[in-house]
């Protein structure tokens, strides 16, 4: 097997950043820098060095690593952002960003974690064109405030579709970009609405993080978003952040305490008045009172939910797409998961009405209540036909799944009777939800 390099530091300029792109691909296909080498035509002594980042690579070599390795395209990329030099130079006639150098930096870091997915990652964006942006965007002027808040509502559009893996790179790298146009321009009557979206970008990131299944980093973002919502003074907001993380919080496994005082937290905030941050907590009260065990205050909690949605204005309850919205397949859907959780009698037609009421387009939503149906059925029916049923549903995403979709169909498999866990339908199934999420 071939001896494994040492690591090399991406951030160190741009071609250290190619030469780590290029020395991840060769380890992750176990090959040497001589087997490579003799497929390129070139010395293998250069390569290392190249890899390195001690030398410029040539455009005829670059090109012929990038169809060895399948790179489609991204060697050549980044050569070319490399050849650009550093955007950290200032242009000609345009502001100076503060702390450019330290944003250059992170910017190559963002697009090493881009390149580094491997060959199958999307061509990071190339820098030289940032760089022609910034000058024509200096005689015509940069993106204002309606522009940032047209792509901030986009990705909300996206987190009900979209894998959320392959969303936060490009949410990453927008994010850093709005954060240099705030420190710009952000200023006079126009702050409130640039914190209020510097909020609202936070919240969008913390929550695919946490539907990735990236909980570390997913809680230290909830915990910017509450921040960045108390800086815009944004009371709605920062209920919304407190709501939404204890809701992940239930998938992530995180105390019912924890959970519960989000939940408190966002309901003070709101006074219990209907609005979108109410109904979330509400919901994840009933969730966590169902998981431990006190089933009668988790449907008093569904009921007071119920109240609120019909509380609600026509403008929230009719958006299905955006974040902003929350129709009824929502209320269906948490009622659904109660009732299943917690082995109530109305559990079927519960299951059916949030299957009835989901749009179409949105499968993740969809098989979540099969599983819901599966955590039903499994107490009393044939566990390895029920567990089968319940893995092909998940498999069937394909890789649209999500951390909200794995746990549910790990409730399944608690909920299995205590006798018939040993059996080895019952740890293969739990074994392939292991794999599934990358763990080893």
């Amino acid at each position: 097997m071939p001896r494994v390099s040492g690591p090399v530091d991406p951030s160190r300029s741009l071609w250290h950043l190619l030469g780590a792109v290029l020395r991840h691909w060769r380890e992750c296909q176990d090959l040497s820098l001589k087997d490579v080498a003799k497929e390129v035509l070139v010395d293998w002594s250069l390569l290392g060095r190249w890899e390195r980042g001690e030398r410029p690579i040539p455009r005829d070599v670059v090109k012929r690593l990038d169809d060895y390795f399948g790179g489609d395209g991204v060697l050549i990329a980044l050569r070319e952002v490399a050849l650009t030099g550093s955007a950290s130079t200032p242009v000609a006639g345009t502001p100076n960003v503060q702390d450019a150098v330290d944003m250059d930096k992170l910017r190559r870091k963002l697009l090493a974690g881009v390149a580094m997915v491997g060959v199958s990652a999307v061509v990071p964006p190339m820098e030289g064109l940032e760089h022609l942006r910034a000058i024509v965007d200096h005689n015509v002027g940069a993106s204002g405030l309606p522009e940032w808040e047209e792509v901030a509502w986009e990705y909300g559009l996206q987190m009900a579709s979209r894998p959320p893996a392959m969303m936060i790179a490009d949410l990453s790298l927008d994010y850093l970009a709005f954060q240099q146009a705030m420190v710009a321009n952000a200023s006079g009557h126009d702050m409130h609405r640039w914190r209020r979206l510097n909020a609202r970008f936070a919240f969008v990131l913390a929550d695919a993080l946490g539907s990735a299944g990236h909980a570390r980093e997913s809680r230290r973002w909830w915990g910017s978003a509450r921040r960045a919502a108390e800086q815009a003074d944004d009371h709605e907001a920062m209920a919304l952040v407190y709501a939404s993380e204890a809701v992940q919080g239930l998938y992530e496994d995180r105390p019912a305490a924890l959970v519960l005082s989000r939940v408190d937290s966002a309901l003070a905030l709101t006074s219990g008045r209907p609005c979108q941050a109410t109904a979330r907590a509400l919901g994840a009260r009933a969730h966590a009172l169902a998981l431990v065990g006190d089933h009668a205050s988790a449907h008093e909690s569904l009921d007071q939910q119920a109240r609120v949605f019909d509380a609600l204005p026509d403008r929230v309850t009719r958006d299905e797409l955006s974040m902003d919205g929350w129709p009824e397949f929502r209320l269906l859907h948490t009622r659904s998961l109660v009732c299943a959780l917690s082995g109530h009698p109305a559990a079927a037609r519960a299951q059916r009405e949030a299957l009835a009421a989901h749009p179409s387009g949105r499968p993740r939503p969809t098989v979540q209540v099969r599983l819901h149906e599966a955590i039903s059925a499994v107490r009393d029916g044939d566990v390895e036909e029920v567990l089968e049923q319940a893995r092909r549903t998940v498999e069937g995403l394909g890789t649209n799944v999500n951390w909200f979709v794995l746990r549910t169909a790990q409730w399944v498999a608690d909920a299995v009777p205590p006798r018939e866990r040993s059996r080895s339908a019952v740890i293969d199934y739990r074994e392939q939800l292991t794999l599934s999420r990358g763990e080893t």
